[in-house]
């Protein structure tokens, strides 16, 4: 039997990074090294080198990020910082010991002005800085690596829920129908919802694949928030009103993509697994939690 590939994950405790480390731990092929912000600050490059360039690692993983969206327009230099600086010393410590550099990035980087989801080969138009923080990012790695995997994901679940952010989506709208809160969701504003379990299983497979380049990788299908969230509260057999309003009626501080909703050209010429439905992903995380 062959050796283990080494792998490290930075942002292990992250709602991505917790399924990738529940997945990654049950596989023979892989030796794991998760590794949080107390293990590595990816905004100093020092900190990078100490992590990675010691441990001869055959891949690495960055799944950090700085995801509050509205609060990246008034926080513009964090969000670069963490988005694309981050990116660029994990892409520098990745080249020098010749790993494979894999970067979580997003939707976001697309403009959403389309009424078809987006494939590897469209071409990025960002619309809020955290967008461009992460295309940043991306661009900075493709530059710097001599192997690099881009794995975009958009809409994203898991059951860690989001460290930056205090939970996700469906936990939202759960916690509020159970408490009998109002509930109003945007209704024209479509996207690809993740399950980041499925996320992490797909990045097994790439893994194995010997995949580089651009990957779109969420769940099949396409649907508005206010879709999601219905289909949350029927799932969970909770009998609550949801209010369907328009984005116009819920102004944010960052402009977000009114489409980006992703598709993938690329993974059946890949490999066999193929992304569940969204609604499959999520009557699964649902049952996982309790929630049926």
């Amino acid at each position: 039997m062959s050796q283990p590939l080494k792998v490290a994950l930075i942002g292990a405790n992250g709602q991505l990074g917790s399924d990738i480390v529940s997945h990654f731990s049950q596989c023979d092929r892989y030796q794991l090294t998760a590794l949080t912000r107390s293990d590595i600050d990816i905004c100093d490059a020092n900190s990078v080198d100490r992590a990675l360039t010691s441990h001869k690692f055959d891949i690495v993983i960055n799944s950090a990020a700085y995801v509050r969206v509205d609060d990246c327009e008034q926080e513009v230099e964090r969000a670069f910082n963490v988005n694309a600086i981050g990116a660029l010393n994990v892409a520098r410590a990745s080249r020098d010991t010749d790993a494979l550099c894999v970067y979580i990035s997003t939707d976001y980087v697309f403009h959403g002005d389309r009424q078809v989801p987006y494939t590897e080969s469209d071409i990025p138009d960002p619309i809020s800085i955290y967008g461009t923080s992460k295309l940043t990012g991306e661009y900075l790695v493709k530059q710097t690596t001599l192997r690099s995997l881009i794995l975009r994901i958009s809409g994203v679940f898991g059951k860690a829920g989001a460290s930056g952010k205090g939970g996700n989506f469906v936990e939202t709208i759960v916690k509020k129908a159970k408490a009998g809160e109002p509930i109003r969701v945007v209704n024209d504003m479509f996207m690809s919802p993740t399950y980041t379990y499925d996320a992490a299983r797909l990045l097994d497979e790439l893994l194995l694949s010997g995949t580089t380049g651009i990957i779109h990788g969420a769940n099949s299908g396409i649907c508005s928030w206010h879709e999601f969230a219905t289909e949350i509260l029927s799932l969970a057999n909770i009998n609550h009103p949801i209010e369907s309003i328009p984005a116009s009626a819920f102004p944010t501080k960052a402009t977000r993509p009114m489409n980006s909703a992703l598709v993938s050209d690329r993974l059946d010429r890949i490999t066999t697994f193929k992304m569940r439905s969204w609604q499959e992903a999520l009557a699964a995380y649902l049952t996982e939690k309790s929630y049926r």
